[in-house]
Order: C-alpha cells, then sequence, then structure tokens
C-alpha cells in the first residue's frame, strides 16, 4: 500500500506513488466503477466531470490503513475518517486550477488514484501542479497511468488542476481529515456562531469599539467582534470577553493572565469561522490544547468546556463537506 513514494517540498509537500496498489486490491477497485452508481453530473468551464460517494462500498480495514499510510507520508494528524469519491471524465473535460483549501471541518489531505488501463501519452487527463491561482507554470505532473497515485496535504496555496482529455478518465479520490479539522469541530464552530448579532455584545465594548472601527480595518475589527462572541457564548465575565476583543486587535495579553487560554482558543475559533483551518496556526495551538488536558486534541469541538466546564456552545450543528475535486 503506497510503497516506495516519490516526495516532492516544491510548490507544496505532495507525492507520488507507482504502483499505488496490488493488482487485488486494483482489481477491487476499478470493479466499482462497474457497478449501479448515483453518479452527479458537474458541468461548465471550471470542473467538469461526473461523481459519486463510495465510501460505504468499501471495506472499513481498508479505509482505516489507508488513512494510516497517508499520516505517515504527508506527516499530518490524520483521524481514522476517509471519504472516497469515485470520478469520471469524458473526451473534452478538464478541471480548472483550484486548491480545494480547507475550510473548517473540511478534509485536509487527499489521495487522487488513476485507474485508467492503457492510457498513452496524448491522451490528457494530466493532473499538474501550479505555484499560483492563475496556473502560469506547471512545476510537476503526473499523468492518470493505471494505479499511479497523488497524494498531498490541501492549504490556500496546494494548486492543481486537470488537463483536457481525450479519453474517458476514472479516478478515485480518497479524503482524509486533519484531527485540529474534523467535521465535529466544523459542526462545533457553526453551532457557536449561529445567528451572531454584535448588538448583543457587552456595552463595555463600545468605547473600543468605536475607536477601533474608526482606525483599524474591517477584517481585523470583524474578526475582534466574533472572538467577543465566542468569549460571550462561552458564558465568560465582561471583564475576559473585553480583554479577548482588546487582544484580538493586537493589544498585549500575559501568557499568565487568568483568561490567556480561553481568548487563544476563543482566537482559533474566530479564525475558523472566518478563514477556516490553517496548519500553522493549529501547530501554534498545539501547546495550549496539550496543557489543558490529552482529552482535547480528540474532542476538539468542546470549545465551551475547554474554555468554561459546563458551558456548552450555543446553536444548531450543520453538515460538513467534502471537496474531492483533485
Amino acid at each position: 500500500m503506497l510503497a516506495d513514494p516519490v516526495h516532492r517540498a516544491h510548490p507544496y509537500p505532495c507525492f507520488t506513488v507507482e504502483p499505488a496498489f496490488s493488482p487485488e486490491v486494483c482489481d477491487r477497485l476499478e470493479g466499482l466503477f462497474d457497478q449501479d452508481l448515483p453518479w452527479r453530473e458537474h458541468g461548465g468551464s471550471f470542473y467538469e466531470v461526473r461523481n459519486c460517494d463510495l465510501t460505504e462500498r468499501l471495506d472499513p480495514p481498508f479505509l482505516t490503513a489507508l488513512a494510516g499510510r497517508m499520516g505517515a507520508l504527508t506527516g499530518l494528524p490524520l483521524t481514522q475518517q476517509v471519504a472516497v469519491t469515485a470520478q469520471t471524465m469524458a473526451p473534452g473535460q478538464r478541471i480548472g486550477v483550484h486548491s480545494d483549501r480547507p475550510l473548517v471541518g473540511y478534509e485536509s489531505a487527499r489521495l487522487v488514484v488513476q485507474l485508467n488501463r492503457h492510457w498513452q501519452p496524448g491522451d490528457g487527463g494530466v493532473l499538474q501542479v501550479h505555484d499560483d491561482e492563475a496556473g502560469s507554470r506547471v512545476l510537476a505532473s503526473q499523468p492518470p497511468r493505471f494505479n499511479s497515485a497523488f497524494g498531498f496535504a490541501l492549504h490556500p496555496g496546494s494548486f492543481h488542476s486537470v488537463t483536457v482529455t481525450a479519453k474517458p478518465r476514472r479516478t478515485l479520490v480518497f479524503n482524509f481529515w486533519h484531527l485540529g479539522n474534523s467535521p465535529a469541530l466544523g459542526e462545533a464552530v457553526q453551532a457557536l456562531f449561529a445567528r451572531m448579532q454584535f448588538g448583543e455584545l457587552p456595552r463595555s465594548l463600545d468605547q473600543d469599539r468605536t475607536q477601533a472601527e474608526a482606525t483599524l480595518a474591517e477584517e481585523q475589527t470583524y474578526l475582534a467582534l466574533v472572538v467577543a462572541t465566542a468569549l460571550q457564548r462561552w458564558g465568560l465575565p465582561e471583564s475576559v470577553i473585553l480583554a479577548g476583543y482588546q487582544a484580538a486587535l493586537g493589544a498585549p495579553m500575559p501568557a499568565e493572565h487568568a483568561a490567556a487560554t480561553a481568548v487563544t482558543l476563543a482566537r482559533w475559533a474566530a479564525r475558523l469561522h472566518v478563514a477556516g483551518f490553517d496548519l500553522a496556526e493549529w501547530q501554534g495551538l498545539s501547546p495550549v490544547l496539550a496543557a489543558i488536558g490529552p482529552g482535547v486534541r480528540s474532542t476538539v469541538a468542546a470549545f465551551g468546556r475547554i474554555a468554561s466546564p459546563g458551558s456548552p456552545a450555543q446553536g444548531q450543528p450543520g453538515a460538513s463537506r467534502v471537496g474531492g475535486r483533485g
């Protein structure tokens, strides 16, 4: 399973493997395309494919082992959850340049496995790696040869595309979740900030808020209000809400401050809500989570219990999504 990978560091960490799986596994995977599947068509100028979810049609032990192998190859703390999408492209179709950056609760790593027998140069359908959204340069490419695979971590700069294919192209896309960006976390963040009303924040913020909104960028002041909302919904006192708002605007907060941990978690939750998951931010937060307790890493969604025991986050959970455009 994914033996002898070839790793690349530029323009972003990725790897290729060929062959990806044993002949027996390939036979089973290839046979999925011969089943009666609930295909969905996607047309337009960007994402020209049809796809369907095959997760329930694959053996759980195989998916668990694959998640473990992907964690080892990417160096990411992945959960055991895996979602599998079958994808076909007809002659003349393509996929434009995109990064599939992970929003909160979205998958954080992907393995694209090709199942195209008798592919020849000139048949198209080549996965390309770029260093910008314009796709002006192709820094690596992976032809869709049978039993070849391309793996990578998703982030804002993981730009890739698929060239126009000249004959039918079959692909399986395996999606994996980072421990710090599980679907449960996505639901918790969505619930925490459901139906936000900044007018409900304490009046003690008014003076600082008026001054900040007159002098600072809207993106910064909005994020500070989201931080304050998290702290308020966790049931923390006004003094902590004010300290969190000021810290989000750049005011220093000593690490020994009684509310420093709660404010750190609120800022992380706000960033997840506003901008999605960022691996560097998670790595910076890891020491804070480790200090709170080992259970936090596997139940990151419990923001309320982390910041203020007995005060769960409010709102209704939402659904996570799977991209799978590789």
